[in-house]
């Protein structure tokens, strides 16, 4: 016993924990709880749950992708989320502004790109730049995730404008649906990051996001 691995035992078991508490803490509440609420179509379930999952998957694989670079894990870990969620943010409120009819399809293509791009010439730059200051190699990690997280940051609002003219009761189960796939998403990352690798994992971020757009277009 003492020479078998545990670490994916453990990982199996925190997915376990985190799907459990999931449910109990995000969707039982709203369940039990009194007020006019209505549990969305399949397509609106189905993209709150994508993007949700997408989000994370790509965030988990770029922490991984910059631990190297950046010569720690806490200083990835401090970094990429800092990065991702500041620039998301502003993603979300420049989706508030743009009034293109297809912005999600439109950031949905961007982030592909940008994460195709990535994946080819992450490795090539992150030997060129191994030996620069810390300070330096966090603005250039900061500057290199601030557009694909721009774009990450569009779909969520655009669903809940989208969803508030079709289904407005509906809008606390999205956040629901959404939050618990966040914390799943996390664990299940690094679960398919062993069996898959981390560049598929950010492949399959862009995939579900395209799911999540031909979600959207049904939404009624």
């Amino acid at each position: 016993m003492p020479l078998l691995d545990w670490s994916y035992p453990l990982l199996a078991a925190t997915l376990a924990q985190a799907f459990a508490a999931s449910v109990l803490l995000i969707l039982a509440p709203l369940a039990l709880s009194r007020g006019r609420r209505t549990w969305p179509a399949a397509p609106a379930a189905l993209y709150f749950l994508a993007i949700g999952f997408a989000f994370m998957f790509m965030e988990i694989a770029f922490i991984q992708k910059f631990t190297l670079f950046l010569s720690h894990p806490l200083y990835a870990i401090a970094v990429v989320l800092c990065a991702f969620l500041l620039s998301a943010s502003a993603g979300s409120r420049l989706a508030e502004r743009w009034q293109a009819a297809n912005k999600v399809a439109l950031a949905v293509i961007a982030m592909g790109a940008l994460a195709l791009f990535y994946l080819a010439a992450l490795p090539g730059l992150f030997r060129a730049l191994i030996h620069w200051p810390a300070a330096a190699k966090i603005i250039i990690s900061a500057a290199l995730i601030a557009p694909l997280a721009m774009c990450m940051g569009v779909p969520f609002p655009a669903g809940m404008t989208r969803l508030a003219d079709t289904n407005e009761d509906a809008i606390p189960w999205a956040w629901a649906i959404n939050g618990f796939a966040s914390v799943v998403g996390a664990v299940l990352a690094a679960l398919l990051a062993i069996h898959l690798g981390f560049a598929a994992v950010i492949l399959l971020a862009v995939l579900i996001y395209g799911a999540a757009c031909a979600a959207l277009k049904r939404f009624d």
